[in-house]
């Protein structure tokens, strides 16, 4: 049985939209550090425009999700991931840390660091 940070992982690196609905609460709490910014989003709208409007761009061709592992820290969650990307600038590595709550089998508050995308 997957967690419900290992399916937001998979939703991600799938750019499934639905997938990221189906696995986030509709009035969540997301926020976010990149090596060049912080992000929040607060609905579904706002958070699909930050994966796939800034994190993940159109020309970013996600070749794999190359692992995910996780864990509890008490009651909440845990997720590391790491995705295979390329784009124009060639081939790069993007691990996430995302520590979560889940409420009603969502999730409903997240907190992310990203390591940005790092050339291969």
């Amino acid at each position: 049985m997957t967690t419900p940070g290992e399916e937001f992982a998979k939703a991600l690196a799938a750019r499934d939209v639905a997938g990221v609905r189906a696995i986030t609460a509709p009035d969540l709490d997301f926020r976010a550090m990149t090596p060049r910014r912080y992000w929040e989003a607060h609905d579904h709208d706002e958070l699909l425009d930050v994966l796939f409007g800034h994190w993940l761009e159109p020309t970013d061709e996600v070749v794999a999700l190359l692992s995910t592992s996780t864990g509890e820290v008490s009651t909440r969650g845990h997720v590391a991931y790491r995705l295979h990307l390329r784009n124009a600038r060639g081939d790069s590595l993007m691990e996430q840390q995302m520590y979560y709550d889940v409420t009603d089998g969502r999730i409903s508050w997240a907190r992310v660091m990203c390591s940005g995308f790092v050339p291969i």
